[in-house]
């Protein structure tokens, strides 16, 4: 395979869109998750105010919502169910672990 192919930008106006905006959503989330390792989790927005606990949980729902669309718009492959089960299970066990160590 040459190392170098062709990418054209996906056409589709609604599946773009649907994409955009999970882009934008999930750089929000990256944005608040950072703040909070940043200043910790219980503290707040210096200019707003707003606790970093509450803006967190406020762009979790925006990418819960992002993803939601984009399965509405986008026939995904199924069995997320199960890998979703399983990632889960893997970082409930290295919870384990870092419990253990601390």
């Amino acid at each position: 395979m040459p190392d170098i192919t062709l990418w054209l930008p996906e056409n589709d106006l609604i599946r773009r869109q649907v994409l955009n905006k999970l882009t934008e959503e999930t750089g929000e989330l990256l944005q608040i998750v950072g703040r909070c390792l940043a200043q910790g989790v219980d503290k707040a927005d210096p200019r707003t105010g707003k606790p970093n606990i509450e803006a967190l949980a406020d762009e979790i729902a925006d990418v819960t919502a992002a993803v939601a669309w984009l399965g509405e718009v986008i026939t995904l492959p199924p069995g997320r169910g199960a890998r979703t089960a399983r990632k889960l299970h893997g970082f409930r066990e290295w919870q384990q672990l870092l419990d253990a160590a601390e």
